[in-house]
């Protein structure tokens, strides 16, 4: 075991060699180019990267880093390569344990490292480029981190069988939580909530996202999240709630939609369509205190809807109908959702769900369940949620 003392360089390391910094201020940036090195920081260890590109770069397997607080790292803010407080470059195996960064550009970023762990990080960033950033690596864990004020808080591109869970993404620029070509990854636990987008995970497959919580992303196109041309994504135990969309499905495929709660949203589910269609499978999902359970814009959906409870069913032996004439109308004319709460929307919509005659029965749900209606009434604050999520078909046909 080798112990120092700042301000001490980082002296060449052996394979396998163990590392203690005692408290205090280090210089960098350092490197790490020997395999196993476990770098153990004691409280109160900071390393310093002296505002010149990132402040650690691991580049052999097998390394461990626990305890590290980084700060002062470049500005260099090149989306996949920016100057980040740790980075991981073909660093198979490698660990990165209980990091505390902030004001920092980039948080970790790691690059063609499969089997990497980050868990138990706390990064605080500048917007200006991604927190938690996984390149062209597969199966690697992403747990337990508190992602905050980056420009996504946690990225990953390119990565089979990932698992990423129970971490924490608040006030982020674009997207808390951003998944892009990723295959059978485990999204889990998380919960993204106020920031600028909302979360999205796009051109993925076989991606399963289970018992997160996507909260209070209200603004002009704002999301919980967004499933953009995935397939064969499952969807199950997670909340979507007061967000001015819930849920919206743009060309995704084969989606199974199973005992999520959508609550207090302005539209719930929205489905629009750019160049392919959407199909998804909604079964034993609840909706409640949403301005608009369901909107459609896209002629060719087909969304089969078995099971579900809904705060509007209404005692009768019919199918019901979430999605009223006025929600698939108001989709395509956006304008139209100044009237959504006027008397007379209100009446039209109160006379669909109980004459069998004036349903659409396309979008229909043959097993429908009550729910319990939210003890408070439509707040004004939801009419604008609605406002606002259905704006986004024009912004999406634009």
């Amino acid at each position: 075991m080798l112990v120092l003392h700042p301000p001490a360089p980082l002296p060449p390391l052996p394979p396998g060699q163990t590392v203690v910094l005692e408290a205090g201020v280090y210089r960098g940036p350092w490197e790490i180019r020997t395999p196993g090195v476990r770098l153990l920081a004691r409280p109160g260890a900071v390393l310093d990267g002296g505002g010149q590109g990132s402040a650690l770069t691991l580049s052999a397997p097998g390394i461990v880093v626990e305890g590290l607080e980084v700060r002062d790292v470049g500005l260099g803010d090149d989306f996949y390569e920016p100057d980040a407080a740790v980075v991981l470059y073909k660093c198979e195996g490698c660990v990165v344990r209980g990091l505390r960064t902030r004001g920092v550009t980039g948080g970790i970023r790691v690059e063609q490292s499969s089997r990497a762990v980050v868990e138990n990080c706390t990064l605080e960033g500048t917007l200006a480029a991604p927190g938690l950033q996984a390149y062209r690596s597969d199966e690697v864990v992403l747990r337990g981190n508190r992602i905050e004020g980056f420009l996504d808080n946690l990225y990953v591109e390119y990565g089979e069988r990932l698992v990423v869970e129970n971490n924490r993404l608040e006030g982020a620029a674009r997207y808390g939580l951003h998944l892009m070509f990723t295959y059978q990854a485990q999204v889990r636990g998380n919960h993204s909530q106020r920031n600028r987008v909302g979360s999205a995970i796009m051109h993925g497959a076989e991606n399963r996202v289970e018992v997160n919580l996507f909260a209070e992303e209200v603004g002009p196109l704002r999301y919980g999240l967004l499933l953009q041309e995935e397939w064969k994504t499952v969807l199950r135990d997670n909340h979507f709630a007061r967000n001015t969309i819930g849920l919206l499905s743009l060309d995704s495929r084969d989606t199974r939609l199973e005992a999520n709660r959508f609550s207090s949203n302005g539209t719930a589910l929205l489905f629009a369509r750019d160049t392919d269609q959407n199909t998804l499978n909604a079964t034993g999902n609840t909706f409640v205190g949403n301005l608009h359970d369901l909107a459609v814009d896209d002629p060719r959906a087909r969304v089969v809807l078995k099971g579900n409870a809904f705060d509007r069913a209404a005692p009768l032996p019919i199918p019901h109908l979430p999605s009223s004439s006025f929600a698939l109308l108001s989709a395509r004319q956006p304008d139209l959702s100044l009237f959504a709460l006027s008397p007379g929307m209100l009446l039209w919509e109160a006379a669909e769900a109980r004459v069998p005659g004036l349903r659409l029965l396309a979008l229909a749900d043959p097993e429908a369940l009550p729910a319990s209606r939210p003890i408070t009434s439509i707040a004004p604050g939801l009419v604008g949620l609605a406002l606002l999520s259905l704006l986004g078909g024009a912004w999406l046909r634009s």
